[in-house]
């Protein structure tokens, strides 16, 4: 008689094209939450969109619950480093340089994590547990970096508002409707506006009026 002496399988990532599974779960994950919820969004669409067979989120998350919270481990990483460019503008050189600087880089990061932006308005629908994640974890860090640039720029006359939490959704919220807006302006307008296009009006809006304060906030001194 042939005995087939099998060895246990190594713990670690799948071999072969699984060894990507885990990351195109949580890319599928972000998608499907950010569309749809978290209580529409189920885990055999998300496999699917991913290409994985649905034991695999048992296999790497466990639950729904825990592959939402992997998902905002991603995000919280993408969001801090977007964010450490913005603290890296640090506190020396003109003002209206930096603040060009900073909204130049928050209309780049929103553009570029559209998805993020969606997953958070979704779950801002609701309080509970995971609107507290979102907010500890994926909005704060954001005020964190910001909101001493927008009180700097209060303090110098260069807005006429008096709370840089204000000042910041403002500005956040507008580009970000912009951006998701580009479509629509494009087709009633008959006029192709990409995203680049809606940038520079923005930035260039913005910082003419920001010219126009500067000048006015000189001349009271």
């Amino acid at each position: 008689m042939i005995i087939h002496h099998h060895k246990p399988r190594a713990r670690g990532r799948p071999r072969g094209q699984d060894s990507t599974c885990r990351e195109r779960l949580l890319e599928a994950a972000l998608a499907a939450f950010a569309a749809q919820g978290y209580e529409a969004a189920g885990l055999r669409a998300i496999a699917a969109a991913a290409g994985c067979d649905v034991s695999m989120v048992a296999h790497y998350f466990g639950s729904k619950a825990e592959l939402w919270t992997a998902v905002v481990d991603r995000l919280e990483l993408r969001v801090r480093e977007d964010m450490r460019e913005i603290a890296a503008l640090g506190t020396a050189g003109p003002l209206e340089a930096r603040l060009v600087a900073a909204v130049d880089l928050m209309f780049e990061h929103a553009v570029r994590n559209r998805e993020i932006l969606r997953f958070i308005v979704r779950e801002s629908a609701e309080p509970g547990e995971r609107f507290d994640r979102v907010v500890g974890r994926l909005i704060k860090p954001t005020l964190e970096a910001c909101l001493p640039l927008w009180q700097e720029a209060i303090d110098a006359g260069l807005f006429s508002v008096n709370k840089p939490l204000i000042l910041h959704s403002m500005v956040f919220g507008g580009m970000s409707f912009l951006i998701s807006a580009a479509p629509v302006m494009s087709r009633v307008s008959h006029t192709e506006m990409s995203v680049s296009d809606v940038k520079a009006e923005f930035l260039s809006g913005l910082f003419s009026y920001l010219e126009g304060r500067s000048a006015s906030a000189g001349a009271q001194r």
